[in-house]
């Protein structure tokens, strides 16, 4: 059992490194956001009762995210910056609501956009690649607030 648990960590990180080495060399030769900073795969997580669809920050895509979820999967990729101090938009839509019994739309879908700053400081790095942020979590906290965090692990970003 313990050997099949350190496999599959050991399989998570490979697919990992792997996924965000194939970001760091798609970035746009004129992309104004892409710098020389490692490149860094995102993690939507909802706090809500709403699930949110086309979670982007800037234009680059962060995924979809369940009600009260997020932290499982990662979307590729969102490039190192020169500046981590600058503001960027983050966008998402709340996604329509139904009624289960008679199908009518309770909610519509509500589109919203926020200007969020980084962290200070960016990402932050260590010899150890384990400890080093390789994930940019993107956290939609209430219906209006949308947050940025650093995280070496996907599922660490749950906790942010």
């Amino acid at each position: 059992m313990m050997f099949a648990k350190v496999l599959r960590n050991m399989l998570i990180s490979t697919v990992a490194a792997f996924a965000l080495t194939a970001c760091a060399d798609n970035k746009a030769p004129d992309d104004p956001l892409a710098g020389s900073g490692p490149a860094l795969a995102m993690v939507p997580v909802n706090h809500t009762d709403r699930y949110a669809v086309n979670v982007f920050v800037e234009k680059y895509w962060a995924g979809d995210v369940s009600r009260q979820g997020g932290g499982g999967s990662s979307a590729c990729c969102f490039p190192g910056v020169k500046d981590w101090s600058k503001p960027v938009t983050v966008t998402w839509e709340w996604g329509y609501e139904e009624d289960p019994k008679t199908k009518a739309v309770t909610l519509p879908d509500e589109k919203h956009s926020v200007q969020v700053r980084f962290p200070p400081e960016g990402p932050h790095q260590d010899p150890d690649w384990h400890k080093t942020d390789a994930y940019l979590c993107v956290i939609l906290r209430d219906r209006n607030t949308a947050a940025l965090a650093f995280s070496p692990s996907g599922s660490g970003c749950l906790s942010k």
